[in-house]
């Protein structure tokens, strides 16, 4: 499934990508980027509403497929429990870093020479 998806958004990607930039631009005409009679491959109305309605679907599939993929891979994940993470840092802060016999000793050398 997470194969599918993820072939599904580069797919829509790449397309979303290819149909945005067919489309044609505010002030432009769009035989400007292609030559003069590439609308007519679109029929007499234009590229504009067939590029506008592909675009919304292409999008909407790419938005679709990055969501679910998401989805799925937070649902895979072990959850982390705050009362865990407090728990282990709590006990290992209430050990002491040195034993109580080692600490005296170190005082007692590094005691009023140290100042």
């Amino acid at each position: 499934m997470m194969t599918f998806l993820t072939i599904l958004l580069i797919v829509s990607a790449v397309f979303l990508v290819i149909v945005i930039l067919m489309q044609q631009g505010k002030g432009q005409e769009m035989g400007a980027v292609f030559g003069g009679s590439s609308q007519t491959i679109f029929g007499a109305s234009g590229a504009g509403n067939f590029l506008t309605k592909a675009t919304a679907v292409i999008a909407i599939i790419f938005m679709g497929s990055a969501f679910f993929i998401s989805y799925i891979s937070a649902k895979k994940q072990n959850p982390i429990s705050i009362k865990s993470y407090i728990s282990k840092n709590v006990n290992a802060a209430a050990k002491p870093a040195l034993p109580i016999t080692a600490s005296k000793q170190t005082k007692a050398v590094t005691g009023p020479s140290a100042k």
